[in-house]
C-alpha cells in the first residue's frame, strides 16, 4: 500500500463514522427502527462505529510504515462502507413504507401491486417471473401484454397463468435467470456477475487475519438488492450483526497494535512528517538555471513596479500551481538591472507555511540594516527598528511561497513599517502564492496568473535539462522520444526539470523509452519532483476537499464543468470555489475565437460574447496528480487507454469519444477492440457507487454495458450522455432503487419501463432529464420521489406536473402556473417548505387574500428566491381599479418569510404591499426586481432593507424619481419618466457599487454619482473603483465627465447614446471605442475642450487589455497620445483608425527608454487613415518586439520605407532628426524574424529607400499584400525575391510591369488586381503549391499566360480556385490541364461582354473537375454558356447581380447540379427557375 493511500485512511474512516452516525441519529430513522424491532441490532452497530472512530483518532499518522496497521485500517474502511450500505437500505425501506403505506413484509409476501406497477389492482401475481416484467396493457383489469425489465422485449400474457412460460424461458435463455416455484436464482455461469454465490472472496492486504470471505453475505446482499419492493428483516438483522462483529474484531486488533508499538510508531510517524517537510526546500533570490518562456511576464511586471506613482504601496501577487515557476519569475524580476537601478533596497523573504512574524521581521532587517538583532524577540521593537531603517527608502520586498495561514490582520501587522505614512509611496511588495484567496486578500493590482509554458519554450527547457544543452541536435530517435515525453509534461517547468533529471544520465533509446512508458516523473516518491510538490498542497486540504478533488479525476483531461450546473447544492459549490482559490481548479471563460485571417483588422477588439459562460477545469498536470492519488477508488476508461480496474474502485467513468465516431451518414460503426478492452478491464463492480458514461456508442456497446454493470447494485450516481431512447431498457436494470441519489438521463426521453423504476427511487435527490427540445412528458409516479431536492427539466415542463406539492424536499420549482384545476391550485405549495427558489405565474387566477395565504409563503424559512408574476394585461371583465384592488389583496396574502433574499414582482397592477414597507418583513432582502408594475409611482423606502445589494427597476412607466441606498448592483431599464436618481450616500454607493446598468432612460438628467462639482468631488483613482460592469445606453441627457473605465478589473463596459462620452464596448481584455467628432460633445461638458482620447479613456486602467480598437472621424476626431498607449503593457492587438496619433518630443520625460519595450506582447498592429508620422510609427514598431501582423492603410504622412539590417540600430529615433525624417518609416531588424503578415494599402507616395534585399529579409513572412502603392512596387528591387516562406501574395499597381516569383515556392494564394501594365509573371512554373489564383484588371496578362501554358509541362497542379475578370484567360490557360480546379468565378463588371465566345465556351467545358461556377457582377452578360450541361461534376451554380440574364441555357443544366443560387437578378430569370423546372435543386 502506497504511503499516500495510508495517509488518507484515518480521515476517510473519520468521515464515514460521522456520516453513518448522523443518519442513525435522525429522529425519523430512530423512531422507524424501534418500530420494526431492529433497535437492539442498530444500537450495537452504532456503538461499535463510535468505538472505531475513537480508536482510529488515536492513530495520528502512525500507520505510515507499519504494514499491519495500514491493512487493518483499510479493512475498517471497507467494513464502514458496508455499514453505510446497510444503513442506507434501512432508510430506503423507511421511505418506502412512508410512501406506499406497506407494513414490513417477508420475501414470500409479494403483492401484485409491488411486482408490476403502483396502480395495479388485479390481485396477487404469485409467480416470481413478474419481478422482471412490467405490465404494459390490461383489459378489464387483467394483464394482456408485458415488457421485460431487463431488455424491453414484449410478450403476450392473456391471463395470469398463460403466457408466463414463454416469459420464464426468455429469462432463462436471454438473461440466465431461473424462476421456479415462486423463487428466483441466477445461473452461476453468467458472465459479468461478480457478486453471486460463487463470487471470489475479497482480500485486502496480505495478513491472514485481514482476509474477509464474503460469499454468503454478497449473495444475500445482491438478492435483497434485486427484490426492489420488499425487504427481509432477518437478512438485514444478520448483516448488521455480522458487520458489527467484524468491526469489533478489527478495532480490537488496531488497539492491540497501538498498545504494543506505541512509542516506535510515534517515532516512525514523526520521521515521516519530517521527511515530507524537508521536501519543501527554502528558496533564495538567485536564479538557478537559464529560464525559458517568461520574458513577457517579466517585462510586464518590471514595467508595473518601476513606474513612479503616488497612490501608495503596490502589492502584486504571482499565482500558480506548484512547479509552474512562480519563484523563478520572482527571481528574474529581483535580479533584473532595471529593477536594481529603481530600488534602494531589495528584500527576499521565504515565508512558506511557518508564519513566524518575529522571524520574518528580523529577516527583513538583515537587508535594510548593517546591524544584527538576533537578541531582540520583542515584535513591537523589531517593527519600530524596521520602520526607522526603511523610512523614505524605495523598497522591493519579495515574499516567496505565501500560504493561506497569513490572514488579513497578521498581513497588515507584518507590513505596517513598509506601508506607514512615512514610507515611500513607490514601495513594491511582490508575493508568490499557490492560493488565489491569499492573492485576492493582499493585492492592490490584478494578480499575475502563471500558466504552463508554450510548447517551444517547454522543449527548450527540456533539452537544457535532459541534454544539458538547449541547442542540442543529437540522434533523431532520442529527440523523437523526448518530444513525446515533453508533450506529456504539459508545459510545467518543474515537471520538465524532474523528467530531465531522470533522463540525462543515460542517453540511450532503451532508457528513454522505459521512462516514457512508465512515466516515472509522476512518482510521489521522487524527491524534489512535481508530484510531491503538488502533494504538499493536497495534504493541506481538509478531507472533504481531498475527496471532492479526487472524485473529479474520473472526468477526462481538460473536462470543463459549467459553473451554473455546479450550483445545485450550496455545499458542493463552496467546495469548488475553495478548490479553485487553492489552485486545484482554474476558471475559464468560454468565448468565441478571434478571426486571425481578417487582413485589414476589421472587427479586432470587438467583444464577441460579453455574457461569457464560466467553466471550471483542472490543468493538465493537476489532472495527472488527481489520477495518481485517487487510483484505488477512482478510475477512467477512455478509449483503449486504461489500466486494470482495481476491485476497490468505487467511482468509474467510461469515455467513448475516441472509440466511437460517426461516419458521413451519421452511423456509428462497431468497435470490437473497445468492447474487448471494457470486458477485460472491468472485473468487479460490487463496490461501484458512481458510474459515468460520456460520449456516443452503438447498440453492441449498450448490450455489453448492460451485461457488465447489471450487478452494480450499490450505485449512488448514474450519469449518462445517452442521446437514444434505446438506453432506457439498459438503464432500468442498472438502477437499483435502494441507493441511487443522482440520475442524469441524457436523452430526456422516459419510456414506461424506466418510468416504473423511477417511481421507486425514494432516495433520489437529483433527477436530470433535461432535453434541448421541449417535451411535456411527465414520468408517472414522479410524485413518489419524496427525497427529490433538484428536478432538472426543460422549463416548459414544470407547469404540467400535477400534485407537485407531494415533492416536499424539492428546492427549486420554476414556472408553477396557478390553475383552476385539481393538482395545480396555489395550495400545492403549502407543504413544500424546503423550497429555495420559486417561480409562480398566472396569479390572476387567485381571487382573494385568504386563497393566497394557502401557499404558505410565510412558513418557508429556506426560501431565498421568489418570483411572483401576473399577466401584464387587464382582464376583459374587470376595470383597472378592480384589477388593482384584487392584485393588492393577493400580494398581501403572499407575504414571504423574513429570510427571503431575492424578490421579483412582474406584471403587477396594484400598489406597494404593506409587508414590503414594514421594518419587520423581508429584513434579509438582498435583491429587489420590479418589472412592468405600471401603477407603481413611489417606491418603498429602500433603507428599510439593510442587506439590499441589488435593485432592478424596469418598465415602471410612472416613476419619476428614486432614492438609492448603497448597493452592489443598480439596474434601471426603460423608465421613460425617470428624471432624477439620488443617493442616500454618494460616498457609500461609490465604494460599494459593482454593477451599474442604465438603459433607455431618455429623461434621466440628474444622477449625483456622476456630478463633478463642489457637491461631489472624488479623486479620479477612487471613483467607482469597484465597478466591474458599467452599461449606459440611450441616456442622452445624462452627463458623465469622468474617464472610463473606472477600474482595471471591469468585466463589461458598454456606452452608447450618452452625449458626453464616445461609444465603447468591451471588457478588461477587449475594448472597442468609436470616437465622436470633437464638436459633437454636448454643452453639458463644461470642462475644458476634450480633444484627446486620454481625456475620456482611462488608459491607466487598461493594463490587462489584450485587444483594442479605436475608430474616429479623421481630422475632426480626437487625438491619441503615445504616452497614453504606453500603459497598455498586455496588449496583443491594436487597431487605430481615422484619428491622429501624437508622439512624444525627444526631450520629453515621457519618452520611453529603448531597452524597456512598451508593447511586449503586441502581435497585431493596424493603422488606418491616421495622422501618424513615419518616425512615430517606427517608434511603435521598435517597442513591439514580437509583432506578427502589420497593416498600414492610407498613411499620407509616410513617404519613405526602409527595413533595418542587422547591426543597424534604430536607437537614434529618440534623438533630434531632420524634418524630412518624420516621413521615414523604419522597420526594426528584430521584426524580420517575427512578422508573418504585412498589408500596405492606399499609400500612393510611399517609396522604398533601403538595401537591395527589400522584403527578402523577412524569414517567416507568410502573407504580403500591397494594394494601391505604385511607387513602392516600382522602387522595390527584384520584387518579390527570396520569399521562400510566403503563402499569400496580393498586389495592385497601375505601373507594375513584371513579377518574379521563382523563390515563392510555398505560395498558395496569388491575387493580382488591377495591374493594367503587368505583362510578365516569371517563375510561375515554381508555383506547385498554388491553390487560389485571382486575376482582375490585367489586360496585358492573358497573352503571357497563353505562352506560359504552351511551354509548361505541368500547369498549376494544385490550383483549386480561379477568379478572373477577363474570359480570355480561359483560352490562354489550357483548361484541360487544370485537373484540380473545383471553383471558377467570372467577374465581368468592367467588360461589355454579353456572352462568351465559342472558343471561351469550349475552354470552359473542358473543366471536368469543376464543382462550383459563379457569375459575379456581370451587368452586361445576357447569355449563359450553352455547354453548361456537359460539366459532369458541377454541383453549385451562382448568379449574382447579372440583371441582363433572362433565361437558363436551352440545353439545360448538368444532372449533377445540386444548388442554384440567384441574387439581384431579373424577375424573368427568377420565374423561369421556379419549380418544377428546377425541382431537383435544393
Amino acid at each position: 500500500m502506497e504511503p499516500a493511500e495510508v495517509d488518507s485512511l484515518e480521515a476517510a474512516i473519520g468521515w464515514l463514522v460521522r456520516t453513518i452516525i448522523a443518519v442513525l441519529l435522525t429522529d425519523k430513522m430512530d423512531v422507524w427502527i424501534r418500530g420494526v424491532k431492529l433497535d437492539d441490532d442498530v444500537k450495537k452497530l452504532r456503538f461499535e462505529i463510535r468505538r472505531v472512530g475513537m480508536v482510529v483518532a488515536t492513530v495520528k499518522g502512525r500507520a505510515t510504515g507499519n504494514e499491519q496497521l495500514g491493512e487493518s485500517l483499510a479493512i475498517l474502511k471497507e467494513l464502514l462502507y458496508d455499514a453505510d450500505d446497510v444503513v442506507d437500505e434501512l432508510d430506503y425501506y423507511r421511505l418506502q413504507q412512508q410512501v406506499e403505506g406497506d407494513t414490513v413484509t417477508r420475501d414470500d409476501e409479494i403483492s401484485r401491486g409491488d411486482a408490476d406497477t403502483p396502480n395495479s389492482s388485479v390481485g396477487k401475481l404469485r409467480s416470481a417471473v413478474w419481478q422482471h416484467f412490467i405490465i404494459t396493457e390490461k383489459i378489464e383489469g387483467r394483464p394482456v401484454r408485458a415488457k421485460c425489465s431487463l431488455c424491453s422485449e414484449e410478450f403476450a400474457c392473456d391471463s395470469v397463468a398463460n403466457g408466463t412460460s414463454s416469459m420464464r424461458k426468455h429469462l432463462k435463455n436471454a438473461h440466465s435467470v431461473i424462476c421456479e416455484n415462486g423463487k428466483r436464482s441466477r445461473n452461476h455461469s453468467s458472465t459479468g456477475d461478480d457478486a453471486t454465490e460463487n463470487a471470489t472472496p475479497i482480500v485486502i492486504g496480505s495478513s491472514s487475519r485481514g482476509k474477509r470471505k464474503r460469499t454468503n453475505e454478497d449473495s444475500a446482499q445482491i438478492t435483497a438488492a434485486n427484490k426492489r419492493t420488499h425487504w427481509d428483516k432477518a437478512e438485514i438483522s444478520n448483516r448488521i450483526k455480522e458487520i458489527t462483529s467484524q468491526l469489533k474484531d478489527i478495532r480490537e486488533e488496531v488497539s492491540e497494535v497501538l498498545k504494543l508499538h506505541g512509542s516506535d510508531l510515534a517515532s516512525s510517524s514523526n520521521n515521516h512528517r519530517s521527511t515530507a517537510s524537508d521536501q519543501h526546500l527554502r528558496t533564495s533570490s538567485l536564479v538557478q538555471r537559464k529560464v525559458y518562456g517568461r520574458d513577457g511576464e517579466k517585462n510586464n511586471i518590471i514595467k508595473m513596479i518601476t513606474q513612479d506613482k503616488s497612490n501608495g504601496v503596490t502589492v502584486l501577487p504571482i499565482v500558480g500551481i506548484a512547479g509552474v515557476g512562480k519563484t523563478t519569475l520572482a527571481q528574474l524580476v529581483y535580479n533584473d538591472p532595471i529593477v536594481e537601478s529603481k530600488f534602494d533596497t531589495k528584500i527576499w523573504i521565504w515565508v512558506s507555511r511557518n508564519f513566524d512574524k518575529v522571524k520574518l521581521t528580523r529577516e527583513m532587517l538583515h537587508f535594510v540594516s548593517q546591524e544584527t538583532y538576533e537578541e531582540i524577540n520583542c515584535y513591537v521593537k523589531l517593527q519600530e527598528i524596521l520602520k526607522s531603517n526603511a523610512n523614505s527608502k524605495r523598497l522591493l520586498l519579495i515574499l516567496d511561497d505565501v500560504w493561506d495561514d497569513m490572514d488579513d490582520c497578521r498581513w497588515n501587522q507584518l507590513l505596517a513599517p513598509i506601508k506607514s505614512d512615512s514610507a515611500n509611496d513607490n514601495n513594491v511588495i511582490l508575493v508568490t502564492t499557490r492560493n488565489m484567496t491569499v492573492a485576492k486578500m493582499i493585492r492592490t493590482v490584478g494578480p499575475i496568473q502563471l500558466g504552463a509554458l508554450e510548447n517551444d519554450d517547454s522543449w527548450l527547457l527540456f533539452k537544457s535539462c535532459a541534454f544539458r544543452d538547449w541547442n542540442y541536435e543529437g540522434p533523431e530517435i532520442l529527440s523523437s522520444i523526448g518530444r513525446q515525453i515533453a508533450d506529456k509534461l504539459k508545459g510545467n517547468p518543474l515537471a520538465v526539470v524532474t523528467a530531465g533529471a531522470l533522463l540525462r544520465d543515460h542517453l540511450t533509446v532503451d532508457h528513454w523509452s522505459n521512462i516514457l512508458k512508465k512515466e516515472n516523473w509522476k512518482s510521489l516518491g521522487l524527491s524534489g519532483g512535481i508530484m510531491p510538490a503538488l502533494k504538499l498542497s493536497y495534504d493541506q486540504l481538509p478531507y472533504h476537499l481531498q475527496k471532492c478533488f479526487s472524485y473529479c479525476s474520473i472526468f477526462p483531461d481538460k473536462y470543463k464543468f459549467l459553473g451554473k450546473d455546479l450550483r445545485l447544492e450550496e455545499t458542493g459549490w463552496e467546495y469548488l470555489i475553495d478548490l479553485a482559490n487553492l489552485g486545484f481548479f482554474q476558471q475559464i471563460l468560454k468565448e468565441e475565437e478571434e478571426d486571425d485571417d481578417n487582413e485589414d483588422g476589421e472587427g479586432e477588439g470587438e467583444e464577441s460574447s460579453l455574457g461569457s459562460q464560466i467553466f471550471y477545469s483542472m490543468c493538465d498536470v493537476m489532472h495527472d496528480f488527481a489520477r495518481i492519488i485517487s487510483r484505488t477508488e477512482c478510475a477512467t476508461i477512455d478509449g483503449l487507454d486504461c489500466d486494470k480496474i482495481l476491485p476497490t474502485i468505487q467511482h468509474l467513468s467510461i469515455v467513448t469519444d475516441s472509440a466511437y465516431n460517426k461516419d458521413w451518414q451519421g452511423n456509428i460503426p462497431r468497435n470490437t477492440m473497445f468492447e474487448e478492452n471494457l470486458r477485460n478491464k472491468v472485473t468487479s463492480v460490487r463496490k461501484l457507487r458512481t458510474l459515468v458514461l460520456l460520449g456516443d456508442y452503438d447498440s453492441y456497446f449498450l448490450q455489453l454495458f448492460h451485461e457488465i454493470f447489471q450487478t452494480a447494485h450499490n450505485l449512488r450516481l448514474l450519469h449518462t450522455s445517452a442521446t437514444s431512447a434505446d438506453f432506457n431498457s439498459s438503464r432500468c436494470s442498472l438502477v437499483n432503487t435502494t441507493h441511487l441519489r443522482y440520475l442524469q438521463h441524457g436523452s430526456g426521453k422516459v419510456n414506461e419501463s424506466f418510468a416504473h423504476d423511477l417511481s421507486k427511487l425514494y432516495h433520489l435527490q437529483v433527477l436530470d432529464v433535461r432535453s434541448d427540445t421541449y417535451s411535456p412528458t411527465i414520468p408517472d409516479g414522479i410524485n413518489n420521489l419524496v427525497s427529490l431536492r433538484h428536478l432538472v427539466l426543460h422549463k416548459g415542463v414544470y407547469p404540467f406536473i400535477a400534485s407537485i406539492g407531494k415533492l416536499t424536499s424539492l428546492q427549486e420549482l420554476y414556472g408553477f402556473k396557478v390553475q383552476n384545476s385539481s393538482g395545480f391550485e396555489i395550495t400545492q405549495l403549502q407543504s413544500m417548505n424546503g423550497l429555495v427558489q420559486l417561480e409562480v405565474s398566472q396569479l390572476d387566477t387567485v381571487q382573494t387574500r385568504e386563497e393566497a395565504y394557502g401557499a404558505g409563503l410565510r412558513n418557508k424559512g429556506h426560501l431565498e428566491n421568489l418570483h411572483l408574476s401576473w399577466k401584464d394585461t387587464l382582464s376583459d371583465n374587470e376595470s383597472p381599479a378592480d384589477t388593482a384592488r384584487k392584485h393588492s389583496e393577493v400580494l398581501e396574502g403572499l407575504q414571504p418569510h423574513k429570510n427571503l433574499k431575492d424578490l421579483q414582482i412582474s406584471g403587477y397592477s396594484g400598489t406597494s404591499p404593506t409587508w414590503l414597507a414594514s421594518n419587520m418583513s423581508a429584513t434579509s432582502l438582498q435583491t429587489l426586481h420590479l418589472d412592468c408594475c405600471g401603477e407603481w409611482k413611489i417606491l418603498p423606502s429602500l433603507e428599510r432593507f439593510p442587506c439590499l445589494r441589488m435593485l432592478k427597476l424596469s418598465n415602471l412607466w410612472k416613476v419619476t424619481e428614486i432614492l438609492v441606498p448603497s448597493l452592489e448592483e443598480l439596474v434601471l431599464v426603460r423608465m421613460p419618466k425617470l428624471q432624477r436618481c439620488t443617493c442616500t450616500s454618494v460616498e457609500g454607493l461609490n465604494s460599494s457599487l459593482r454593477t451599474l446598468r442604465i438603459k433607455n432612460c431618455e429623461k434621466l438628467e440628474v444622477f449625483d454619482l456622476f456630478e463633478n462639482g463642489d457637491k461631489f468631488i472624488i479623486e479620479q483613482r477612487s471613483w467607482l473603483s469597484g465597478v466591474r460592469e458599467l452599461i449606459l445606453i440611450d441616456c442622452p441627457l445624462l452627463g458623465v465627465l469622468n474617464r472610463l473605465p473606472p477600474s482595471a478589473t471591469f468585466s463589461e463596459l458598454q456606452i452608447s447614446g450618452v452625449s458626453t462620452l464616445p461609444r465603447m464596448k468591451g471588457s478588461y481584455e477587449k475594448l472597442h471605442v468609436l470616437l465622436p467628432r470633437v464638436e459633437s460633445f454636448s454643452e453639458k461638458d463644461t470642462s475644458s475642450e476634450r480633444k484627446s482620447v486620454g481625456e475620456v479613456l482611462a488608459f491607466h486602467n487598461l493594463r490587462s487589455l489584450k485587444f483594442l480598437s479605436i475608430n474616429g472621424y479623421g481630422e475632426n476626431s480626437m487625438s491619441i497620445f503615445f504616452k497614453d498607449l504606453s500603459h497598455l503593457v498586455s496588449l496583443k492587438s491594436l487597431k487605430i483608425e481615422s484619428c491622429e496619433i501624437v508622439m512624444p518630443e525627444p526631450t520629453r520625460e515621457d519618452m520611453p527608454a529603448a531597452n524597456c519595450k512598451v508593447f511586449p506582447y503586441l502581435q497585431s498592429l493596424v493603422i488606418k487613415s491616421c495622422g501618424i508620422t513615419g518616425k512615430g510609427l517606427s517608434l511603435m514598431l521598435q517597442h513591439s518586439p514580437v509583432l506578427e501582423k502589420l497593416v498600414l492603410f492610407d498613411s499620407s504622412d509616410i513617404t519613405l520605407l526602409s527595413i533595418e539590417e542587422e547591426g543597424n540600430s534604430l536607437s537614434n529615433l529618440t534623438s533630434d532628426r531632420e524634418p524630412q525624417d518624420e516621413l521615414f518609416l523604419h522597420i526594426p531588424f528584430n521584426l524580420s524574424s517575427s512578422l508573418k503578415k504585412i498589408t500596405i494599402e492606399d499609400c500612393p507616395s510611399l517609396r522604398f529607400n533601403g538595401s537591395k534585399k527589400g522584403f527578402s529579409g523577412f524569414t517567416i513572412l507568410e502573407k504580403l499584400n500591397i494594394w494601391g502603392c505604385p511607387e513602392l512596387l516600382l522602387s522595390l528591387p527584384c520584387f518579390p525575391s527570396n520569399l521562400t516562406s510566403l503563402k499569400k501574395l496580393g498586389l495592385s499597381s497601375a505601373y507594375l510591369k513584371s513579377l518574379q516569383l521563382h523563390s515563392c515556392t510555398a505560395l498558395e494564394e496569388l491575387e493580382i488586381k488591377p495591374c493594367y501594365l503587368l505583362s510578365i509573371v516569371e517563375g510561375m512554373q515554381s508555383l506547385g503549391s498554388l491553390r487560389h489564383l485571382t486575376v482582375l484588371g490585367c489586360p496585358c496578362l492573358p497573352s503571357y499566360l497563353e505562352s506560359f501554358s504552351r511551354q509548361c509541362n505541368e500547369l498549376l497542379p494544385r490550383l483549386g480556385t480561379l477568379v478572373i475578370g477577363d474570359p480570355a484567360v480561359l483560352t490562354t490557360l489550357s483548361c484541360k490541364r487544370l485537373t484540380s480546379l473545383h471553383s471558377l468565378q467570372l467577374r465581368l463588371r468592367w467588360m461589355l461582354v454579353t456572352r462568351l465566345t465559342e472558343e471561351q465556351e469550349r475552354a470552359l467545358v473542358l473543366l471536368k473537375s469543376l464543382q462550383e461556377l459563379t457569375f459575379y457582377v456581370c451587368p452586361h452578360l445576357m447569355h449563359l454558356p450553352a455547354g453548361l450541361h456537359t460539366l459532369p461534376s458541377l454541383k453549385r451554380l451562382k448568379i449574382d447581380y447579372c440583371p441582363s440574364i433572362l433565361r437558363l441555357p436551352e440545353t439545360g443544366l448538368p444532372v449533377s447540379l445540386e444548388e442554384l443560387e440567384l441574387k439581384c437578378c431579373s424577375n424573368e430569370l427568377r420565374d423561369r427557375c421556379m419549380p418544377p423546372a428546377t425541382s431537383k435543386l435544393k
